[in-house]
């Protein structure tokens, strides 16, 4: 993926390779990336006895995953998404393009420590960094300070409470949380396809189901409206007011499968191409690379606001491919109404730089909550860890201790889906168990 660079104003002038143009008075840094990040963290390995043992391993985030934004208005460069807090950031290679020199310099402004060279000098960016853009003629400057935040570290536990309700679904179901209300999609025991509700907080008492004329498994939430597939491929929508029990034909355009959906768009793929839309009227092309690779069933997805631009959203979908045996699938994409910073869905490689790709799971759901995404899944059978990703989808890491699953989540009772409400975070079990967790 190319890297995110965002410019708030046009800078006419003759660019020179490093900024050795002809003489001039500009001066603007108009571009910023970093290399590829080398960490080495400390992860435990468990034997076949469940003994745990401490291993140092080297994990890689490629520099063209990680996105900055420029403003020129503000002389502020910082990355659009938190990096994993695992990063070691206190040596980073940076590439820029700029009109003019760049030099480092201290806090207070005043002095100039040393030329930056593009590519090649590494920064210690654990801290603010602070450069100085100087005209190639010495007679303007520009000050800009550097932020690559990282996420906050995760001390505290996650807590879950069981309840018993009176939810009567069967096999696998999809979960949304909108208009203070928790809808679940999924089919009854003839075999129908259906939705019931959960109201405000109660997790105990469930509408009566209502079948629903589209496939429990297609459904995504766009705009606070219900997407859906009927057998054909027809799309259809309802409303969470009336509960999702009356649903209407909204687009002429027949797909094979409903994918994704963000602020800005809702995402199909169509046969020939992964495509998006604004109205369910016009339909842009959003993505034709590793379609084979595009996941067939477990369809699950997510999507959450830049941490530093509302107006750039993140995307990540996820799910079971019959082209990858070994994981899951993920897709990443970064999307805005802006043509210039919207891109298109890209597949993440499980890689030797990147061995921690998505578990091969059953029953597969996620969920954005705490500035994380998290997903279940049974493996081999077995619920046996919620994972996490911190990097938008690109690592999936097992998490124990401070963040169980349930006691009681067992995958002889049945699939099992994830939702995070406003506080909480629910696992809805096809038994009628539903637990609630929250972070103490």
């Amino acid at each position: 993926m190319a890297a995110l660079m965002t410019t708030l104003m046009a800078l006419p002038s003759c660019l020179g390779n490093n900024n050795e143009a002809s003489s001039t008075s500009d001066c603007a840094i108009v571009a910023f990336s970093v290399s590829n990040i080398t960490s080495y963290v400390t992860e435990k390995k468990y034997d076949s006895h469940g003994n745990a043992t401490d291993t140092i391993v080297a994990r890689v985030m490629t520099g063209s995953d990680i996105h900055f934004n420029i403003d020129q208005v503000k002389n502020h460069i910082h990355v659009v998404d938190s990096l994993p807090n695992w990063l070691n950031i206190t040596a980073i290679v940076p590439s820029y393009t700029s009109y003019g020199n760049v030099y480092v310099e201290d806090e207070s402004g005043e002095v100039i420590l040393s030329r930056l060279f593009s590519g090649v000098d590494s920064i210690d960016f654990s801290k603010t960094v602070h450069l100085r853009c100087v005209s190639t003629d010495g007679l303007s400057e520009r000050h800009y300070t550097v932020d690559i935040f990282k996420h906050k570290e995760h001390t505290d536990t996650l807590e879950w409470k069981e309840t018993t309700s009176n939810l009567a679904i069967n096999g696998e179901s999809k979960s949304f949380f909108t208009d203070d209300k928790v809808f679940v999609f999924a089919q009854n025991a003839e075999g129908e396809d259906i939705v019931t509700v959960a109201e405000g907080n109660d997790c105990a008492t469930w509408s009566a189901p209502v079948t629903i004329p589209v496939k429990s498994g297609s459904i995504v939430l766009f705009k606070d409206q219900f997407y859906g597939l009927t057998p054909d491929g027809e799309i259809y929508s309802a409303t969470p007011e009336e509960q999702a029990s009356s649903w209407d034909k909204d687009s002429d355009e027949k797909v094979e499968s409903l994918l994704a959906a963000d602020d800005f768009y809702l995402y199909a793929y169509d046969g020939h191409a992964i495509i998006g839309t604004t109205d369910l009227v016009q339909w842009e092309q959003q993505g034709m690379t590793d379609l084979k690779l595009l996941p067939e069933t477990c369809i699950a997805s997510t999507s959450y606001s830049s941490k530093t631009n509302e107006d750039i959203q993140t995307a990540v979908m996820v799910g079971i491919s019959s082209q990858n045996s070994e994981h899951g699938v993920s897709w990443y994409k970064v999307s805005s109404l802006e043509e210039a910073t919207n891109q298109d869905w890209a597949y993440i490689q499980v890689t030797n730089d990147n061995p921690f790709g998505m578990p091969h799971f059953d029953h597969l759901s996620i969920t954005y909550y705490d500035g994380s995404i998290f997903a279940i899944g049974a493996e081999e059978g077995v619920y046996k860890y919620l994972y996490r990703s911190d990097d938008n989808g690109i690592s999936w890491h097992p998490l124990t201790a401070k963040y169980p699953l349930p006691e009681g989540l067992d995958a002889e009772n049945g699939a099992a889906s994830i939702v995070a409400t406003e506080k909480d975070i629910w696992i809805i079990q096809e038994n009628g168990k539903v637990w609630k967790g929250s972070i103490q």
